[in-house]
């Protein structure tokens, strides 16, 4: 497999991840609470011998249970897949193997489910049922997200064009374009260009 480690630097991806996480674990925490909350009010609707009904805005309780289930597991499934999708980025950043493409494949998927949530956020506020939490961890699931699909985008683009030609050569040391100057390393070789910023 294709050694990437000469191409990305922390500062790229780590803000991205770390926003990321911490976004979804809030979001798995409502969205347990959500489904939690809605089998609570299940129950002590059978239970309840007054024939007491949970009402809002007009919609009865079974209504609104439907309505906590469904959107809890949404909430809950798009969270632990960006999670998953981050560990799995991590993983290969760790081992040198994160390929562009991979980035900018999972960015895509995850631009465009966190884009849609956030739309529908901003839909459900303006429907005068605004949550500045939900519209504001949905805002920067769908910009961290969009950074990663501009810096795989970007990427994969060099790649494709041939900017950077991967080589090993265990006996030469590595001096110019190479993040761990030393013997037996992987390096960048640019041809004409040698710039060490990249």
């Amino acid at each position: 497999m294709q050694h990437y480690e000469s191409i990305w630097r922390k500062r790229y991806l780590l803000p991205c991840w770390i926003f990321q996480i911490l976004g979804s674990i809030v979001f798995v925490v409502i969205a347990s609470l959500l489904l939690v909350a809605a089998e609570y009010v299940r129950e002590h609707q059978r239970s309840d011998s007054a024939g007491f009904q949970y009402s809002y805005w007009g919609y009865n309780s079974s209504e609104l249970i439907d309505y906590a289930r469904i959107t809890g597991a949404v909430v809950l499934a798009l969270s632990v897949g960006t999670i998953l999708f981050d560990i799995i980025e991590i993983i290969l950043y760790a081992r040198r193997r994160l390929n562009p493409i991979v980035l900018l494949s999972f960015a895509c998927i995850t631009t465009l489910v966190w884009g849609a949530y956030f739309v529908i956020a901003l839909m459900g506020a303006a429907a005068g049922s605004p949550s500045i939490l939900d519209i504001l961890i949905s805002l920067v699931l769908m910009a961290t997200s969009m950074a990663q699909l501009i810096i795989g985008a970007v990427f994969t683009h060099r790649v494709r064009k041939g900017l950077f030609l991967f080589k090993y050569n265990p006996n030469i040391k590595c001096t110019n374009v190479c993040v761990n100057p030393g013997y037996g390393c992987w390096c960048i070789h640019l041809g004409a260009i040698n710039d060490s910023r990249l």
